[in-house]
């Protein structure tokens, strides 16, 4: 008899049914191209995540079977951890290689058979598939997500500081203020030189809205000063913790050594083909914005690429899947794939973002996204596509809901950090976040340097935040401060003589500007 143990487990051969083969198959084709290995892996986690009323553990005698994979392929490098979940399956011990091979493919056929049913029950759409799947997983803060129509809405007045300390300068009257009341813009702008305070207090005031109201937040972190190798970083200011102090459950992601999870030409049921051509254009927008091309033509067909995807596509769209669009109706319409294409391939090949997720179940989580590492053009593009995808998704929800009191109810928060990059950026999405999102339950929070960096965008974002709140600034001038607060500001206002550390001038919603301590 031979020995029963890990190297045993890694040499045997498993096969799967021939039944599961065909379907898996498939599955592999359209959604998981590549090593067979992983849908192996999918069927049976998909098996072992349903508990039987009465466990099996064998196959019926004759069953027709298929092809077989290595243990070392199909476990990778964790076979101790498969061991485990397989043989704890069943009530009884599992001694030897013959139990193990036929749990392992007693499994793998019945996941098979799972995901069929969830496919067939996700009406054969492989986006309702994906997302359903995506639901049976637990997200970052340990909640499990449900995928819904609606997200989940914090109602009631959403009221905070300004900072961790936030008293009036000179009198010490705490201050506080809503952020959702009646006709009042939630967003913040909060600006400030180099160590003047901003990053902290745009996090503290944050990290309230989060604890109030229980929402997914996004956090853009252009120069990586909050994730590195993929790892939150411990940061000497706040005591050696990171940013799961701030938000719970935070999940970071280092791009390009990370891919963002992220269905990015999503569409929903009910887009019309209007909606379907306007986010083929946003595409082709974000990538000539990216690379700067002038090439109009060329461009052109790689809108009508991703039109014709849009439409013709079931499954999540990839840039791979756009590339390939690409290149063929170029070379149809007789037209170099140039420059274009070649920056389009050049961007893919490094993995950036992936359609794994859907929005609903990609924007209910908490992330930091770090791009610390990224050159310029795939950064562009990246930041690009999120800014698009949530700017899409949110605007196809129905707005959320206004209580007694005319408080809007709240359903996302993004926060930029370093702003200035993604401002001078002048992407549209963007500015639409800020100008539509209130209404569907949006905040944006945007911390940069000094008002120079809003100068660059053609929407004067600054008189759409509800609040601004400025530190000492490095700026030579302030005049596009004067809209903001509505009176005509000085270089002098914001120098350090008047504006000592830790404090700011806030322009609260209804209330003149003052000086308020938002940290020490």
């Amino acid at each position: 008899m031979s020995e029963f143990n890990l190297t045993r487990i890694d040499r045997l051969r498993y096969r799967p049914t021939k039944t599961a083969e065909d379907f898996l198959g498939l599955v592999r084709q359209s959604l998981m191209p590549g090593d067979k290995a992983a849908v192996a892996r999918l069927a049976v986690a998909r098996s072992l995540s349903t508990p039987e009323k009465a466990p099996g553990g064998k196959l019926p005698e004759g069953v027709e079977m298929g092809n077989a994979i290595e243990g070392t392929h199909l476990f990778g490098d964790d076979a101790d951890v498969w061991a485990c979940l397989i043989s704890a399956s069943v009530a009884g011990p599992v001694s030897d290689s013959a139990t193990f091979r036929a749990l392992v493919e007693y499994h793998w056929d019945r996941g098979a058979a799972l995901l069929k049913e969830d496919y067939d029950e996700s009406g054969q759409s492989d986006v309702e598939f994906v997302v359903r799947l995506a639901g049976m997983a637990p997200n970052g803060s340990g909640r499990k997500w449900t995928p819904t129509t609606e997200p989940v809405q914090a109602g009631g007045p959403l009221s905070t500081g300004f900072g961790a300390v936030s008293v009036e300068f000179g009198t010490e009257t705490p201050v506080s203020f809503t952020l959702n009341s009646p006709g009042t813009s939630p967003h913040l702008a909060i600006m400030g030189r180099t160590r003047s305070g901003k990053s902290r207090t745009g996090l503290d005031i944050a990290s309230s809205i989060v604890a109030q109201t229980d929402i997914p937040l996004i956090l853009i972190d252009p120069k990586g000063e909050f994730v590195k190798n993929g790892e939150l970083l411990n940061k000497k200011e706040w005591g050696g913790q990171c940013l799961s102090r701030f938000f719970p459950g935070i999940r970071p992601l280092d791009v390009p050594l990370g891919t963002i999870p992220l269905d990015f030409l999503w569409r929903s049921s009910s887009f019309t083909s209007h909606d379907l051509a306007q986010l083929a254009i946003s595409f082709k927008d974000s990538f000539q914005k990216c690379i700067r091309s002038k090439g109009d033509v060329v461009l052109d067909i790689l809108r009508e690429a991703v039109l014709e995807l849009l439409r013709t596509q079931r499954m999540p769209i990839s840039l791979d899947d756009v590339l390939r669009k690409f290149n063929e109706m170029a070379e149809y319409a007789g037209k170099a794939a140039g420059g274009i294409g070649a920056k389009l391939g050049e961007i893919n090949s490094l993995g950036m973002i992936k359609p794994v997720s859907a929005p609903a179940e990609f924007f209910s989580q908490r992330w930091v996204i770090s791009f610390g590492s990224c050159s310029s053009e795939p950064k562009k593009l990246a930041i690009f596509l999120l800014l698009d995808a949530l700017n899409s998704y949110l605007l196809s929800l129905p707005d959320s809901d206004v209580d007694s009191g005319g408080n809007r109810a709240i359903r996302h928060l993004l926060v930029v950090d370093e702003a200035r990059e993604t401002l001078s950026y002048r992407h549209g999405a963007l500015s639409s976040l800020i100008r539509k999102s209130a209404s569907k339950g949006g905040i944006t929070v945007l911390l940069s340097q000094g008002p120079d960096d809003f100068d660059q965008e053609e929407d004067d974002f600054l008189e759409q935040m509800g609040t601004v709140g400025v530190f000492v600034l490095s700026s030579s001038s302030v005049k596009s401060l004067t809209g903001a607060f509505g009176k005509k500001m000085r270089v002098e206002d914001f120098a350090d003589k008047n504006l000592p550390t830790g404090v700011a001038m806030v322009k609260f919603p209804g209330q003149p500007p003052k000086k308020v301590v938002a940290w020490k």
